[in-house]
């Protein structure tokens, strides 16, 4: 699934049947947020994790006024690349 796959909150309820037949309870709408939160969990979890290079996170550094070699500027993008991974599972 790709993000331009889900769709909004509102397409989805004109959709359902019982949404156009104007019969809609508050446990329907409970069950349809939570629907749309399970899809979007399932979207993040299998989003592909893209990494810097080292020469990307040496431009990084660079643009920042931080002026290291390219192979500490490799480590620390891989130490800060681990964190948010962690952060982010």
């Amino acid at each position: 699934m790709k993000y331009e796959d889900i769709k909004m909150f509102s397409e989805r309820c004109e959709e359902h049947p019982d949404h156009q037949s104007g019969m809609i309870t508050n446990s329907m709408i409970q069950q349809r947020l939570h629907e749309e939160i399970d899809e979007l969990r399932e979207y993040i979890e299998k989003r592909t994790w893209i990494g810097l290079t080292d020469e990307e996170a040496q431009q990084t550094f660079a643009k920042h006024n931080v002026t290291i070699s390219a192979d500490l500027a490799g480590i620390l993008a891989r130490a800060i690349e681990a964190k948010l991974k962690e952060k982010n599972t």
